[in-house]
Order: structure tokens, then C-alpha cells, then sequence
């Protein structure tokens, strides 16, 4: 099928208006989504579709329209794949973007789930099955490239922030995890690589292969440099992978280390013996949403030898004398006197301070909050996984949504606003505010344009009294 990307003229379209030369006119109830389509176009992501492999052969819909429907689809805020289709399928200015044409839009493609008995159709421009159906049929290898690629897409454009970057797994149900690496950026993080784990797969596995397998995958895509920094839980604390990420890679590893370690114990009794000074800090973090002032004092050694497979490892890699540095953290809630946390941290890379490491720690819960959280609360990942038993189906949910993540991050730093909700939601609210909740976008056979309503009264000479647009932003002070 032959797709052309109409390019975004304010000025062609505007003509066309007025000469009365324009393709087709519609309303979008889903302004932010017309503009992250663009986006996603821009980024790459539709000629990265091309590297999906749909294993069947069948004439009706053509499979990158289709796959194009479904790469936009997490945009679209609604639960349950149907109830996002629907919506999508009501804007027509969306569907002229992906590529349908008029006619489809208006009539659909074939007769397939018409009413009983007559010729009606009854979804268009076709079935929400079709979707799901295309979605059973993509190869998985061919979703993993699709992943890569676009992350390819993310370095060469340099648009990943920083080098700061953690790993962390979450359940989707019962049945599948969720494992992924983000780049912790404070105002842009991104999701870098991911897994889908299901049944009884192992996130840990032999010497934290999945760990590695993601690493790998970032190195190859944004070079030997992408990760200075890899922040991780105790679930990940191996001692040869440490080793690798240390002495193979040149990635420094800051791991929260297990309470039934010897390194743990040998910690505890340099600091109960006062080998080691404290420091005390007050911290606010947040917690589920809320707010949370804590104290933490922090204490630090080096040179642990004290983790046998970890020293065996890196010596495996030349190192003579391979250690390890570690802190103690002593936490106390200020308004919960009584709630006292104790546990470690374990870095393959000394520290100045013990607070240091602690500061760096801190940006490992950005893959809770603005990570896993998000997905599931902003973008329904958990509750509409689009399908409970085909994992090919989940695993695809979960590539397009991330990607979307990714599109809808560079969106808003593309518009240059500092947002402190760093959701799907709050940019949606933000791009209307700008169009209204229902655009006019107007096609030429090349271009298009998106307009306030209150443009097009003006365009033919009806302008109102009284404007009700949104008054623009001051701009900000510098």
C-alpha cells in the first residue's frame, strides 16, 4: 500500500482554504493525538513498523495500515483495546493521518462483522477483531527489532538524557512481568529496553541474563558510552554480573545490597565498632502520590572484599585486587517516629560520600513512579492489556505503549514545558488548551493544518464578537 505523509503547512492549507481547493475538513476529539501522531512520524516509528513480521498471507486490509492503527492506539485514553478503537475510529482526522483513505473511513473495507442479515456494516473502517487478530500474528523476533530500532532512532537523534539508568521488573496480573530499563533523566526519562516475562521465567536467571541481554541491547543502540551509571534493586545483587557490568562494560553498578550478605554483616560491624562516621541528611521523597519527609543518616567503607563470586569474577577480567564500596542507610519518618528503615547499598564504583550514593540511589524510584506507575495509571497498561492468555498479543501492548511513553516524553520536551505531572494526562490537557477540545484539521492532497474553530469563522468571514480561546502563555522570564 502506498502512504505518503502529509506534511503539517499552516500557510498551504490556509490557501487552499480560501480558494476553496482543500481535500477534506473533519473535528478531532483527540487533538494531543493528532499531534503525537506527527510526532511518531517524525521519530520514525511508522518506517520502523516495517521491520514487523505478520505471519499470514490474506487480502482485505493492508498490514502497515493496520499496524499503523495499532502504534497510535495507546495514545488514545480508554480501557480495553475496543473502547480505544472506537474512539480512535470516530476521528476521522486521525485515520486520514495513518493513511486511510476517504472513502474508507466513511465505508470501511469489506463486509466482515456486518449486521446479521443485511449489508450494513457495523465497524468502520474495520472490527476491533481485526486489530486483535493482527496483534496474534506478529512475530515476536520481528517486535524485538521494531524495539530496538526505534530506540536507535532515540540516540542517533540524541535525544536520551544523561547517562544515568536503572532496572526494574513489575507484574502485569498474575501471568506476565514487565522487565525494563529507563534512563532516569529528572525531566525526560525514557524506557531504553524492555522484556516481557510470562509464567515461570526467571527475571534473574543464569548470572542475570535478561540484565544482560537489555545492557547489551542499550550499548549496541546508543554506543559503548550510552550508561555510565546502572541503578538497581537487591533482586538484581550477582556478584558476576557486577563483575560484568564493572570490568566488561565500563558500566558502574549502585545496588541495594541483601540483608543476608556477609558484605551486609561485615558493614554493620565496622560501623557498630565506630571504623566509620555517620552523616545525617533530611530528605523528602514521595511515596504512592504522597508526601514524605524522612531523616537518613548515612555511613560508608571501601575496599569490601567480602563477596566471594563478585572478586572471583573480576579477576576473571585482569583485575588483581577487584572490592567493592558499600553505605549503610539509617531512615527515619519525621511524622512516624516509629518507622525506621535500615538496609545498603553496594557500588562496583567508590564514592566521595555515603550521601553521594545516596543522592544517586534516589533516582532509581523515577522507574517506580514516572515509570510503572505511569503505565499502569496513565496508560492502562495493567488493566487493558489488550489480552489475558496470547502473550504475543501482551508483549505487543507492551512495545507499542512503551514506545508511545517515549513519544509522548519527547513531546513535551520538544514544546519546551516544564510539567510537573509528567503523565500522558497532563499533556493532553496541555494541547488543548491550545486548540480546543475539538480541532478542525483541514487536508490538502499534500498537506495538513489543524485550526480553532474560531479561525475557520474568520476564514469565511463570520469572525466572532467575543472570543472564548484560551488566552496565550506569558512567556517565561529568563
Amino acid at each position: 500500500m502506498a502512504y505518503a505523509l502529509r506534511r503539517q503547512d499552516q500557510v498551504e492549507v490556509l490557501a487552499a482554504l480560501e480558494s476553496g481547493e482543500y481535500e477534506a475538513i473533519a473535528t478531532s476529539g483527540q487533538s494531543v493525538a493528532d499531534e503525537l501522531v506527527h510526532l511518531c512520524i517524525e521519530l520514525g516509528v511508522f518506517e520502523a513498523l516495517a521491520c514487523l513480521v505478520v505471519r499470514r498471507e490474506r487480502e482485505g486490509i493492508p498490514d502497515e495500515l493496520l499496524l499503523r492503527t495499532l502504534a497510535v492506539l495507546p495514545f488514545v485514553e480508554a480501557l480495553g483495546l475496543s473502547s480505544a478503537a472506537g474512539r480512535l475510529f470516530k476521528d476521522a482526522a486521525i485515520l486520514l493521518q495513518l493513511g486511510y483513505e476517504i472513502a474508507e473511513v466513511q465505508e470501511g473495507f469489506n463486509g466482515r462483522h456486518n449486521t446479521r442479515g443485511t449489508q450494513e456494516k457495523t465497524a468502520r473502517p474495520c472490527h476491533v477483531e481485526v486489530l486483535r487478530d493482527e496483534l496474534a500474528h506478529i512475530e515476536p523476533t520481528s517486535l524485538a527489532e521494531f524495539r530496538r530500532r526505534c530506540v536507535a532512532e532515540l540516540f542517533r537523534r540524541k535525544l536520551v538524557k544523561g547517562r544515568v539508568c536503572a532496572i526494574d521488573g513489575s507484574g502485569l496480573r498474575t501471568h506476565h512481568r514487565l522487565v525494563g530499563l529507563l534512563s532516569v533523566h529528572e525531566g525526560q526519562p525514557l524506557w531504553l529496553s524492555w522484556r516481557v516475562l510470562s509464567g515461570s521465567e526467571s527475571e534473574k536467571g543464569k548470572e542475570a541474563s535478561v540484565v544482560r541481554s537489555m545492557v547489551t541491547e542499550v550499548l549496541e543502540a546508543g554506543g559503548s558510552e550510552a550508561i555510565e551509571w546502572l541503578l538497581m534493586d537487591a533482586l538484581y545483587a550477582d556478584g558476576p554480573l557486577l563483575a560484568w557490568l564493572e570490568y566488561g562494560c565500563g558500566i558502574h553498578a549502585l545496588v541495594r545490597l541483601p540483608e543476608d550478605r556477609l558484605l551486609y554483616e561485615d558493614l554493620q560491624g565496622l560501623a557498630s565498632h565506630g571504623l566509620t562516621d555517620w552523616q545525617t541528611h533530611s530528605d523528602m521523597r514521595y511515596v504512592s502520590g504522597h508526601k514524605q519527609v524522612r531523616r537518613v543518616s548515612v555511613t560508608m567503607a571501601a575496599q569490601l572484599t567480602s563477596w566471594d563470586s563478585f572478586v572471583a569474577a573480576g579477576q576473571e577480567y585482569g583485575v588483581e585486587d577487584p572490592s567493592l564500596w558499600a553505605a549503610l542507610v539509617h531512615s527515619v519518618d519525621e511524622a512516624k517516629p516509629e518507622e525506621v528503615e535500615d538496609w545498603a547499598l553496594v557500588s562496583t564504583h567508590p564514592f566521595n560520600s555515603a550521601w553521594a550514593a545516596y543522592s544517586l540511589w534516589r533516582r532509581r524510584w523515577l522507574i517506580e513512579n514516572s515509570g510503572f506507575r505511569e503505565l499502569k495509571e496513565g496508560w492502562h497498561l495493567e488493566r487493558a492489556p489488550w489480552s489475558w492468555t496470547d502473550d504475543v498479543v501482551v508483549a505487543a501492548r507492551v512495545t507499542f505503549t512503551l514506545i508511545a511513553y517515549n513519544v509522548a516524553q519527547i513531546a513535551k520536551t520538544a514544546k519546551g514545558r516544564q510539567l510537573t505531572d509528567r503523565g500522558i494526562r497532563r499533556l493532553r490537557r496541555d494541547l488543548n488548551a491550545t486548540y480546543g477540545p475539538a480541532p478542525v484539521v483541514v487536508f490538502t492532497e499534500q498537506a495538513f493544518a489543524v485550526f480553532h474553530i474560531e479561525e475557520i469563522m474568520a476564514l469565511v468571514g463570520l469572525s466572532t464578537r467575543h472570543s472564548l480561546r484560551p488566552m496565550p502563555r506569558a512567556p517565561a522570564l529568563s
